[in-house]
């Protein structure tokens, strides 16, 4: 159910940041208002559950780490390359999530090999080629520069899932580490909008466009809680499915907000993910079954 709703809120968020997109917003400020506002939110809740975020040497080296990792690195590199490639080779390129988690969970020790599992990664990873291969190739007047480029996004999200997992602290929970990390995100997004050029005051206005920036923040708030469950409960692996489901969500709502349509390789392709996520849900039973009480 967790999957599911983060695929699900960062599916719909993503058709809104296509929507803002088409309003020229600067992106990296539009990523950092994002990150900024769940940053907020998620203090705000902790304040309320008295909740400290610690602010040693240790706790803060891990924020920065992993907001680098999982959130500021990555988005800032996507959102940079979205202004040369398209949506779809984006989308194309973000399918390499779960297969570089899968690699560096062996290189970290944290997975052992499973043909189940490895089996279900690459069903999934077949699902999200068929969106996008046979209709929404990189087009020859794309940069392949921009292109290569874009993969620095998967490889940072793939080291945050790992990183979050490996060496997240014992004594935080969720809501602090999600906290943590988004504050740490907020601050080298914000250096990073400074240095571009691209910052814009979000309370300038009263705008659809911003009420939509907000809305995305909160989004953020909730979706990065739940990451923090989420590979905590099942793992770095596990977690990195969410990004097939995103892919489809993302689908599912472009159908009804922007009226688009797909061919028949999309729902084959539908088929082949959802029996991919299968494999992998039913080895993460079969291993915890076998694990030691």
């Amino acid at each position: 159910m967790i999957l599911v709703t983060l695929g699900l809120l960062w599916g719909g968020v993503t058709n809104v940041a296509r929507y803002i997109g088409l309003s020229e917003t600067p992106p990296l400020g539009y990523a950092f208002w994002t990150v900024l506002i769940g940053a907020a939110l998620l203090t705000l809740a902790n304040i309320v559950r008295r909740q400290r975020v610690p602010l040693s040497a240790r706790h803060i080296g891990y924020f920065l780490i992993a907001g680098t990792l999982t959130s500021g690195l990555p988005t800032a590199n996507m959102f940079l390359c979205l202004n040369y490639i398209s949506v779809g080779a984006m989308s194309l390129v973000l399918t390499m999530v779960p297969l570089a988690t899968y690699f560096l969970s062996f290189v970290f020790a944290l997975e052992q090999p499973n043909l189940k599992r490895a089996s279900g990664i690459g069903l999934g990873l077949l699902g999200a080629l068929l969106v996008v291969l046979p209709e929404n190739g990189l087009p020859s007047d794309q940069p392949v520069g921009w292109f290569i480029l874009a993969f620095l996004s998967p490889l940072g999200y793939a080291a945050g899932n790992v990183f979050t997992a490996k060496f997240r602290p014992a004594d935080i929970d969720s809501l602090v580490g999600a906290n943590g990390m988004m504050c740490a995100s907020a601050l080298l997004l914000l250096l990073a909008t400074l240095i571009s050029g691209q910052w814009f005051a979000l309370w300038s206005e009263f705008s659809l466009i911003n009420g939509l920036i907000a809305l995305h923040g909160v989004v953020s708030a909730v979706a990065f809680t739940l990451f923090f469950v989420l590979v905590l409960i099942a793992g770095p692996v596990y977690f990195s499915q969410v990004a097939y489901l995103v892919t489809f969500f993302g689908i599912a709502i472009a159908m009804v907000a922007f009226g688009e349509r797909y061919s028949l390789w999309h729902w084959a392709a539908l088929v082949v993910t959802v029996f991919g996520v299968w494999l992998v849900n039913s080895a993460q039973r079969q291993l915890a079954r076998a694990a030691p009480k």
